[in-house]
């Protein structure tokens, strides 16, 4: 099993807000992507970029025969080719004593 895991709400981000860096990464690679017009023509939304995050603390989980039973599975959607990308894992932070943790502070 490949595992690798962001806890997304524990790192300082600062948010593109006014779309300024979107607005010069579309410029910098000649315009929208196939994906870029497919979603706005499926009328989806488009996330905001990040520009800099500061890392705050690492955890990591010990995931084994035992334990991995108490993950779910979380299906993301496509790659910007149209495929299907791989599931992966997600836990649920309620069931997060089932695994051993270990920290790295920054």
């Amino acid at each position: 099993m490949k595992t690798s895991a962001i806890k997304s709400d524990n790192h300082k981000i600062i948010l593109d807000d006014n779309r300024s860096f979107q607005k010069w990464h579309t410029k910098l690679k000649g315009g929208l992507s196939n994906y870029e017009k497919d979603r706005i023509a499926r009328n989806a939304t488009s996330c905001y970029r990040k520009t800099s995050a500061e890392l705050q603390q690492i955890l990591l989980l010990v995931i084994n025969k035992n334990n991995q039973t108490y993950l779910d599975i979380h299906k993301q959607g496509r790659n910007s080719d149209g495929s299907t990308r791989n599931v992966k894992y997600m836990l649920n932070i309620e069931q997060a004593h089932h695994f051993e943790v270990g920290k790295i502070n920054f």
